[in-house]
């Protein structure tokens, strides 16, 4: 009997061992499921009211350009003396900009106008001759009529008259081609100094002092930034939505976050098509004056096409699907719930929201957050205190 009491006390102790282990077994696993229930941690925004803008975008970034640019070609060859100015400094209408070495010029010039004298004296010498000439043939005509010379040295002397006069013709031709010579060169002169159209800044000169230049080089490069404008393609697909007058935005690489306002001021009369068969049409729109816009500049252009107030609007981030399949992620007593919603004006801006939503409910914005599903638990994140 007293054997058999340590034999049942070694089978409770492993009764007892097993019930704990299963008991730890169990506390792990609840501990895994709480912990595969943890709270997503998500960024939200609320529903508002109010103003949406239709935008149109420009289907490449387009350029910041001048009232009016000129690049500044040589007329002439020659050697440059003198460059008057200096990229970044302004210039007023008819102020120089290069000067030539014009000693050369000046010499074809007084070339031209000794040729031309010379031209007048063998004028004079000509119709001298010719008159004489034309005295003679009168002469011998009269006395051939009366037989008192023979007809043929008549006819010779009527024929000398006419060689005589032709002579002065081309003297005065020679006269007339060397005064042409003579404006010729004096214009070369002229153009010894090359003077701005309008007032402007040296955007960039090509010539350096002492520098020959060939007819046709560039030399100097001028903008009137008095006034600027952006010149950029739209897809022809939108020209019909585009008018002269709609406000415009113009966004800079420059200037990240800002935004130029204005508006379409001139349309293009035809749409150019690309390599790729794309085609566009271009649009003027106007930008307001600031020192640091250069011309140049890449820009891009947003048209506001259309305008609705007082309207629920959510974040385009908020979004999911595309077409008539949209819906949002909503947040409903720490859980989100897929909302199917109904959409009017979408853009980068905002997406108007006409059915399926109300003020002041609560959206997800950050649709990438791993695991995200509808019945998820998540801890909200407010954008923008509230937004």
């Amino acid at each position: 009997m007293t054997a058999a009491r340590p034999l049942r006390r070694r089978s409770r102790a492993w009764i007892f061992w097993l019930v704990a282990l299963i008991a730890l077994a169990g506390g792990g696993a609840r501990a895994f499921r709480n912990r595969s229930k943890t709270t997503l941690r998500v960024r939200t925004a609320a529903v508002t009211v109010g103003r949406v803008r239709d935008l149109v975008s420009s289907v490449a970034s387009g350029r910041v350009a001048a009232r009016r640019e000129a690049s500044i070609r040589a007329e002439i060859a020659g050697r440059v003396l003198m460059l008057h100015h200096r990229r970044g400094e302004r210039v007023t209408a008819g102020e120089p900009l290069v000067t030539y070495d014009t000693g050369d010029l000046r010499t074809r010039v007084r070339a031209a106008e000794t040729a031309v004298a010379l031209a007048r004296a063998q004028i004079a010498q000509s119709e001298a001759s010719a008159l004489v000439a034309e005295r003679n043939a009168a002469r011998a005509r009269v006395l051939s009529e009366r037989e008192a010379v023979p007809r043929a040295e008549a006819e010779t002397l009527a024929g000398q008259a006419e060689v005589a006069a032709r002579a002065v013709a081309a003297a005065r031709a020679g006269e007339l081609q060397g005064s042409a010579n003579v404006q010729v060169a004096r214009d070369a002169v002229a153009r010894g100094v090359v003077r701005a159209p309008f007032d402007a800044v040296v955007v960039s000169t090509h010539v350096e002092e002492g520098e020959v230049t060939a007819p046709g080089a560039p030399m100097v490069v001028l903008a009137d930034t008095t006034e600027l404008h952006v010149d950029v393609d739209f897809d022809e697909a939108d020209l019909g939505r585009i008018a002269v007058g709609l406000a415009t935005e113009t966004t800079l690489d420059a200037f990240l976050g800002e935004r130029f306002s204005g508006t379409v001021t001139e349309i293009a009369p035809a749409v150019t098509q690309d390599l790729r068969g794309n085609r566009a049409v271009s649009i003027r729109a106007s930008i307001p004056r600031d020192a640091r816009l250069r011309v140049g500049m890449s820009a891009d252009v947003d048209v506001v096409v259309a305008t609705r107030d007082t309207v629920l609007n959510v974040p385009p981030t908020a979004v999911m699907g595309r077409g008539t399949d949209r819906a949002v992620y909503l947040v409903e007593g720490g859980v989100v719930r897929r909302r199917p919603i109904d959409v009017g004006i979408t853009t980068w801006e905002a997406v108007e929201v006409t059915r399926g939503l109300r003020a002041g409910d609560h959206v997800v914005v950050t649709l990438n957050v791993e695991g995200l599903a509808d019945g998820v638990a998540v801890t909200e994140r407010p954008e923008n205190g509230g937004r």
